[in-house]
């Protein structure tokens, strides 16, 4: 089309309004999906650096069902993988888990301008391995209660 603009020209059934508005979109997604990314790392700040302290144990002075995870996580940097699985063998599929629904949570931002995560297929799959491994960290804090798996974590 002749005295067009190129994004005209790539989309030819969208009024020029609505041309102008799908570019403006763009930028405004990057925007959002950018700020949650931020939003995601200044969250899981304090505990990546052992700042965050478990409030169920400070006022029932009793492990938490995830107990123990920030410390497992220290003992698996320092190479101490022995420890860190004693301690909360859970706490590497947690951290991976969480960390795929942060990306996932971003990239459905940037597609559609929400963390829409239930719109993708990898959205729907990080909702199910969040869910799942945290059911898994429940039923091992239950176990752990009855003596198994070296009894609770200590506080």
């Amino acid at each position: 089309m002749i005295g067009c603009s190129t994004e005209m020209q790539a989309a030819p059934h969208l009024a020029p309004d609505a041309a102008v508005e799908r570019v403006l979109s763009l930028h405004a997604r990057m925007l959002r999906a950018a700020g949650l990314a931020a939003v995601w790392a200044f969250a899981a700040a304090p505990a990546a650096f052992g700042l965050q302290k478990c409030q169920f144990a400070a006022v029932f002075h009793r492990p938490c069902p995830g107990c123990g995870m920030t410390r497992a996580g220290k003992m698996m940097l320092a190479g101490d993988v022995v420890g860190s699985l004693r301690m909360q063998p859970l706490a590497m599929p947690m951290v991976a888990a969480g960390g795929f629904i942060a990306l996932m949570t971003v990239i459905a931002t940037y597609r559609y301008g929400l963390p829409l995560i239930n719109r993708m297929r990898m959205g729907r799959l990080s909702i199910v391995l969040i869910a799942s491994v945290y059911a898994a960290t429940l039923l091992l804090w239950i176990l752990r209660w009855f003596g198994l798996f070296g009894g609770p974590v200590p506080v």
